[in-house]
């Protein structure tokens, strides 16, 4: 009877030391998927698939343009900039800032290039968006002076002795801003109506002549500024992205 207690007890303590090894074998794997879970996507992951918006400049260009009205040449105080962003690739942009037809003058500036940000996101996995914002840019600037011009018809060219003139630069600009809107979820996809609001400037630059005769005037981007983008983005499955951010 010691005998066969004896074994029944050595079996008890090797079922209990099995059972035991099971059941953190399962609290190990549960631990180890559980970790797994937060690289995997969630379904508030989403990447960009194109964004689309503009800023409008309230007062850009000031020193430029009080230098153009002197000789008689009007343009806006005011333009607008057009931005365009496939995936996570940088933004274009396009800017155009126009003028007026006086006394056979006139006036404008155009300009296109490349900008990328940095953004924080106050608000993290939802659909309400405040996102504070550093902007980097580079493009490439001109200013359009035609003179001659009689009238607004292709003809008045045609007929009219006129002088057209370019002068341009290169230039780096920065600015910083704030991004408030709100998303909706479609399937797997997310569409975000957006508002932002910021000031640009940049580094000083010259406008020059023929690529090499600089001018003592710069060209001086520095405005308050507020635009909207309306932005297209999928779930981070679709677009391969393993983490949630």
């Amino acid at each position: 009877m010691k005998q066969l207690f004896f074994i029944l007890l050595l079996m008890g303590n090797f079922a209990f030391s099995m059972h035991a090894q099971q059941t953190a074998t399962i609290i190990a794997d549960e631990k180890i998927m559980m970790l797994d879970s937060t690289k995997s996507c969630c379904a508030s992951c989403y990447c960009n698939l194109i964004s689309v918006g503009g800023k409008y400049y309230f007062n850009t260009l000031g020193n430029t343009r009080t230098i153009l009205a002197n000789n008689g040449f009007i343009m806006d105080q005011e333009a607008f900039e057009y931005q365009v962003r496939l995936y996570n690739l940088p933004k274009i942009f396009y800017f155009q800032q126009l003028g007026s037809l006086t006394n056979n003058n006139y006036a404008s500036v155009t300009g296109f290039g490349v900008k990328e940000d940095i953004r924080w996101n106050v608000f993290k996995n939802s659909n309400f968006i405040l996102t504070p914002y550093v902007e980097l840019g580079g493009g490439y600037y001109k200013l359009n002076i035609a003179k001659g011009v009689t009238s607004s018809s292709i003809s008045s060219v045609l007929t009219s002795t006129v002088e057209n003139y370019s002068i341009d630069n290169f230039v780096f600009s920065g600015d910083i801003g704030i991004d408030l809107g709100i998303g909706f979820n479609v399937d797997d996809k997310r569409f975000s109506i957006i508002a932002n609001g910021g000031y640009i400037t940049n580094y000083p630059a010259e406008w020059r002549l023929a690529g090499s005769l600089a001018f003592k005037e710069k060209v001086n981007l520095g405005s308050p500024y507020a635009g909207v983008t309306l932005r297209l983005e999928m779930d981070c499955a679709s677009c391969g992205t393993k983490t949630c951010k």
